[in-house]
This record gives structure tokens, C-alpha cells and sequence, in this order.
């Protein structure tokens, strides 16, 4: 609830001084104390606004969980499958315990006669550290002097990655790739562990050139994710900010189910969209926070992230505490949960009518002006074709988790690195964190994928 205080340019007058006023003076008195009564408004936090959860401090209530609280008792669930060590039908090497007992424990019988049986297998799996060590691999080439004419003819058919004189291997380059973008290592600490594992010495300007390098390696991987994000039937867009030597740029994230494109610019704006997707999304239901930059989007149909509306109405609940935003809360969160049930194309289209026609209702019901419900509202009914979007399909989203998700490792990133040095630096990072996270979705290991992308080869 909101409370109360005054302005402190008012001035508070005293009993004694309140005694000697006039009725018309003590009306006036009054009036202007309700001229100068302001409100205090709930401070905003993670739970009722997008501010970040990091951001949060003191917060009054520890749980407010926009998640409907389940049945399900703690613990692993039904149904799912349990990941624990299991022996190995091929192992690679047996070590057989001799039989060193040579009379019965019980008895006394003798039992050197006595053929063996096999009693108890035990397994253990453990890295050959003997195997894993730099490897110096030669290629040699050989010419041939012509007798007719004296010229020199070189068989200069070396391999893909074999450089001039001395180079980084392709398992080293990807390798490099892999701790700094999947595990986040800072260009020190990957040093300092391919050093220790492998006696490799780098120097962390080696590390930032085969990060360039694997990023220009990704380019035509990259192209496929796109061209295919450009014609898919499902899109989640978010950016989020990010220091780049100091100046604010931004990630933007492009993904789905399948694949993640992440792309860093200096705007924040619409153009943004425009110069990566020229022909925007004619197939696909973009699912966004319906941030300023996605009001011109090209898109076959929009679905307004729910999650972030949630948000806005506990702020609003806690600021007015009116039936109106507790009612449109609860609207939406049995809209989502409908959303789960198995029905057909009709019977999808018959409930967004239904829950349309409800949420109108309650989009006309009176409210203060300036109110926080009054703001909510107005924003609720100017994007209220947006609202309701994912009831069509079960594939589309009522919330725009899977960018969030995407855009995270971005911010963890830069809690580690603390900024990016340069913008190129930005950009390798944004190129080879899609290749990953478009490996994670397929089920690919993201180092052989990383692997893959510097060969060459197809990777998706």
C-alpha cells in the first residue's frame, strides 16, 4: 500500500495554533494539507518490476515467486531419468587380483585344485593424464629441380590450418574458444590452465587472436542460424546492455527452440532489427517485452512477454492495491495455464476469444487518472492484441524465458571480464556464445561444434 507524507515545503502548524483559527481559516488549513499529502510509492524490485535480481536489496517479502506454488514433493520427479555412474561393458584395461587363498577359511579344505569362479567386478574412471600432453605434429614437403630448364617444382600441398613455420593446432584454438566463451574464463586464467594441463605456454594476446579467429572461422555457420531464425515460425527477441571500454553497447538476442543468434550494436533501436533481419519475421510470432524498439516490427503476429506484465501488475497491487489489477493477474495466469491443456486448432481459437472478451470487460472498468492502475491500463490496452497471442499454438510462449535465458550468459560474462575491451572483442564473444548455445539446443557438444566451425566442416 502507498503511504502517506507531506510535502516539506508545507508548513505544520501546532495545536495551540490551530485553537485560534476561524472555521474558514481552518477549512482552508485543511485543504491545502490535502493539496500537499503526496504518496509514497512501494520501492521496485525484481518481483515487481524488470529490474535486475542482483539489484535487490532489503527486500520485505523473501518469496514472490510469479510460479504457482505445485503439489510435487522436492526431490527428482516422475518420469524422469536418473544420470548416475555405470560400469562399462568394454573396459580398457583389466587388472586381475590372484588368488591368494590356499585353504578353505571354513574348513581347511585345500583349494589349489579348485577351479575359480569370477566373484566381484569394481570400476574405476579416471583421466589418463599420460595422453593428454602436447603433441608436435611435422609436415614436410619436398620439390624437385627440373633437369631441362632448372626451375624448382614444390608440392606445396600442405593441409587446411597447417601455417608457415609454427602454429596453434585446431584442439588448441577451439579448446581456448571453449574456456572463454562456454566457461567464461578470463584471457589469465586460460594461460594458467592450458599451461598446467597441457605445459602449452600462451600469452593472452595469443588468446585474443584465436578467439578472433574462431569468430571469423563461425561467419558462414552464423549466416545459416540467421537465414533460418528469418524464416522460422517462432522468434524471441531481448537485448540487454553491455560496457564495451567503457561505453554502453548492446546485445541483442534473436532465438528459438532450435537457434540463438546474438548481435552487438552501439542502438538500442529498431534499426538494430532492421539491418539483421531486412525482411523482418513474415512467418513468425515474435515473442518480446514490448520495449519502444519492436513497435514497427515486420511479424507475421506478436506475443507480449507475460512474465514482464506480471511484474508491472504486482508493482501496480502493491501501489493501489485495486481489484481491477488483481483481477487481470489472475486473467492471465489461467490463461497460462489453459495454454497447457491439449486442444484443437478451434477450441484454441474459441478460449482467445473468451479470455479477450473478459479481459475488455476489465480493461473498462473505471480508474483514478494517474493512478499506477491507470498507467497499467493504458499499457494494457494499447498492446492488448499482443496479450493473448499464445493461446493459438502450443508452441508459442506466454513469456519470453528462453531470450532471458540466452541473454544471461552475456551479464555473466561481464560479471567475470567486468567490460569488453573492444568492440571486435564484443563481437567474437556474440559470434561463438551462438555457436554454443545453437549447439546446446541440438544436443551437440558445443567444443566438438567449436572444432567443427575451425575445420570448416558443416556444423548445423
Amino acid at each position: 500500500m502507498k503511504k502517506r507524507k507531506i510535502k516539506i515545503e508545507f508548513s505544520i502548524k501546532s495545536t495551540d495554533e490551530l485553537d485560534k483559527l476561524s472555521h474558514e481559516e481552518l477549512l482552508k488549513y485543511i485543504k491545502d494539507l490535502q493539496k500537499n499529502i503526496v504518496q509514497e510509492k512501494p520501492k521496485k524490485h525484481s518481483d515487481n518490476s524488470s529490474i535486475a535480481p542482483s539489484s535487490d536489496i532489503n527486500k520485505k517479502k523473501k518469496n514472490q515467486s510469479l510460479r504457482k506454488k505445485s503439489n510435487n514433493k522436492p526431490g527428482g520427479q516422475p518420469g524422469r531419468v536418473a544420470k548416475t555412474l555405470r560400469q562399462s561393458n568394454k573396459p580398457d584395461m583389466i587388472t586381475t587380483i590372484p588368488f591368494s587363498i590356499e585353504h578353505c577359511e571354513k574348513c581347511g579344505s585345500a583349494l589349489r585344485d579348485t577351479i575359480e569362479a569370477l566373484k566381484e567386478k569394481r570400476q574405476v574412471l579416471d583421466i589418463d593424464l599420460q595422453q593428454i600432453t602436447a603433441k608436435i605434429s611435422e609436415y614436410q614437403s619436398f620439390s624437385k629441380i627440373c633437369p631441362a630448364c632448372g626451375y624448382e617444382n614444390h608440392d606445396n600441398a600442405f593441409a587446411k590450418g597447417v601455417a608457415p613455420h609454427i602454429s596453434y593446432g585446431i584442439n588448441i584454438q577451439a579448446l581456448v574458444s571453449y574456456l572463454s566463451v562456454s566457461h567464461y574464463l578470463s584471457y589469465a586464467r586460460i594461460v594458467q590452465l592450458v599451461s598446467n594441463l597441457f605445459n602449452v605456454l600462451l600469452s593472452e594476446g595469443t588468446v585474443d587472436r584465436i578467439l578472433k579467429r574462431s569468430a571469423t572461422a563461425s561467419q558462414s555457420e552464423l549466416e545459416k542460424i540467421k537465414a533460418r531464425l528469418a524464416i522460422s515460425g517462432l522468434v524471441g527477441i531481448d537485448e540487454t546492455g553491455c560496457k564495451v571500454n567503457g561505453n554502453r553497447h548492446w546485445n541483442w538476442v534473436f532465438q528459438n527452440s532450435e537457434d540463438t543468434l546474438i548481435v552487438v550494436n552501439k542502438s538500442r533501436a529498431t534499426k538494430v532489427i532492421d539491418d539483421t533481419f531486412e525482411d523482418g519475421f513474415v512467418n513468425a510470432c515474435v515473442v518480446h517485452d514490448n520495449y519502444s524498439s519492436y513497435s514497427s516490427l515486420i511479424a507475421r503476429s506478436e506475443q507480449l512477454c507475460l512474465a514482464h506484465k506480471l511484474r508491472d501488475l504486482n508493482y501496480a497491487i502493491e501501489c493501489d492495491n485495486s481489484k481491477e489489477m488483481k483481477n487481470i493477474k489472475e486473467l492471465l495466469k489461467e490463461a497460462m495455464i489453459d495454454h497447457k491443456e491439449e486442444m484443437t486448432i478451434q477450441q484454441r481459437v474459441i478460449l482467445k476469444q473468451e479470455y479477450e472478451k473478459s479481459f475488455t470487460y476489465l480493461l473498462e472498468q473505471p480508474t483514478i487518472e494517474k493512478s499506477e492502475t491507470h498507467k497499467q491500463i493504458k499499457s494494457l490496452t494499447k498492446a492488448r492484441d499482443k496479450i493473448f497471442t499464445f493461446l493459438l499454438h502450443p508452441n508459442i510462449p506466454p513469456d519470453n524465458n528462453g531470450s532471458e535465458r540466452a541473454i544471461r550468459n552475456v551479464k555473466v560474462k561481464l560479471k567475470v571480464s567486468g567490460q569488453f575491451k573492444t568492440v571486435q572483442g564484443a563481437e567474437d564473444y556474440a559470434a561463438l556464445r551462438s555457436i554454443v548455445d545453437t549447439s546446446r539446443k541440438r544436443g551437440l557438444n558445443e567444443f566438438d561444434s567449436l572444432r567443427g566451425v575451425l575445420y570448416g566442416d558443416r556444423v548445423f
